[in-house]
């Protein structure tokens, strides 16, 4: 989001990992389903850093989790 800076982020921040055809979801993950139900203005606002730093979209994000089981 606007204003947070990378050095302070933590595992609230993290969206999730995936292993096992599974994506298990972080705090991260639960605060984007927030944002959609809640804010969507807000999310054109949003970065996602995938865990090699490259910025993505939200849209790349879900087409990459798409065939997999979502469990948090």
């Amino acid at each position: 989001m606007p204003g947070d800076k990378e050095t302070e982020l933590s595992d609230a921040n993290l969206l999730g990992e995936s292993s096992f055809d599974t994506f298990w979801g972080g705090g991260g993950l639960k605060v984007l389903m927030k944002l959609v139900d809640r804010q969507p203005e807000m999310l054109p606002s949003v970065t996602i850093k995938t865990d090699t730093n490259k910025s993505i979209t939200i849209e790349q994000f879900l087409t990459e989790i798409k065939g997999l089981k979502i469990r948090y």
